[in-house]
């Protein structure tokens, strides 16, 4: 199937993102999330310059790498492909296919500009494949420049009152994370290990973070901490309070707004929210939209009637390859 873990399917020697190992020669990995990371010792691997960077540091070594210029045309497994930046995290690619029709592949993707990141311009393509993870009308974010003012706001007030835990996912949201305590609070945070390795990453790829602390027994140098959701839980709450003996405040940068057992909650995410998929899509003009993941049915009736442009879930019928919609 497209995308039951084989990722997408362009003919037989190319797939995008498969989440298990691939029957494909060449393999196209759009970005260095955990969950698109899939290596084997077999296929021709195609990334840019930045994913390749987190993988290495990350993972492990690559047995055969290969990496992908923003903007430069190259030929993989057949088909003309061209990268450029998905506005998602560090290295992270769109692409486009030159096959009989023109294909965009979004990817994970967002089209607002952030501190540390632009965003993603549209792909002029006959297909567009995208994608649709807050493909709902409930999911609108406010401006990222009105979210950095709060967050900055609020670090520093509660600063002043004790300490501060921010949770952010390890690689982009503590980045930008770093950055906001930096420019709009005023404060080098400590931060966890695993943001600590990706922060080194991201300044040796040429991206400002600000200055930041690698947590290592050392609370008191910093009242801001930054650390990965998976951590942050009302037990390490209570251990920070007791070290500290003050009161812990903790907040969670997040596109689906839950706030579980955090004290704010501030809506920033890296996948572009429904007017930003709806608008990218009206500015690509494609023939045919095929939406995936998250809410792609939805997406799907949405774009068919507010945009008049036939589309449907790329995982509807369970399709071997792309050219099956054709």
């Amino acid at each position: 199937m497209i995308n039951a873990g084989n990722g997408i399917l362009i003919g037989e020697k190319l797939a995008i993102d498969p989440r298990r190992k691939s029957a494909c020669s060449n393999v196209i990995i759009s970005h260095a999330h955990a969950d698109h990371v899939k290596l084997n010792k077999e296929s021709q691997f195609f990334f840019s310059e930045g994913t390749m960077a987190i993988i290495e540091s990350r993972y492990s070594k690559v047995v055969k790498p290969n990496t992908i210029a923003f903007g430069k045309k190259q030929e993989i497994g057949g088909v003309g492909v061209t990268a450029v930046n998905s506005g998602h995290i560090l290295g992270g690619v769109s692409l486009h296919i030159d096959t009989e029709k023109t294909i965009g592949i979004t990817t994970d993707f967002k089209t607002q500009d952030s501190l540390i990141q632009k965003g993603a311009k549209p792909i002029d393509c006959d297909v567009l494949i995208i994608e649709s993870t807050f493909g709902l009308p409930s999911f609108t974010f406010p401006d990222r420049q009105d979210v950095y003012e709060e967050m900055g706001s609020w670090i520093k007030e509660k600063s002043k009152q004790g300490f501060v835990v921010l949770a952010g996912y390890a690689l982009g949201k503590a980045q930008e994370l770093t950055a906001v305590c930096n420019e709009y609070a005023g404060i080098e945070p400590l931060v966890h290990e695993r943001v600590f390795d990706n922060n080194r990453v991201y300044e040796k790829m040429g991206t400002k973070l600000g200055g930041y602390i690698k947590l290592d027994h050392n609370l008191s140098d910093s009242p801001v901490l930054i650390m990965p959701p998976s951590l942050v839980n009302h037990n390490i709450k209570q251990v920070l309070e007791y070290s500290l003996e003050k009161r812990v405040f903790s907040a969670f940068a997040t596109g689906w707004g839950f706030r579980s057992s955090y004290d704010k909650v501030f809506s920033l995410s890296d996948h572009a929210d429904f007017p930003q998929l709806m608008d990218y899509v009206k500015q690509c003009n494609p023939k045919l939209v095929l939406t995936e993941h998250g809410y792609d049915n939805e997406l799907a009736n949405y774009i068919q009637r507010r945009l008049g442009i036939p589309a449907k879930p790329l995982d509807m019928k369970g399709q071997k390859v792309l050219s099956e919609f054709f």
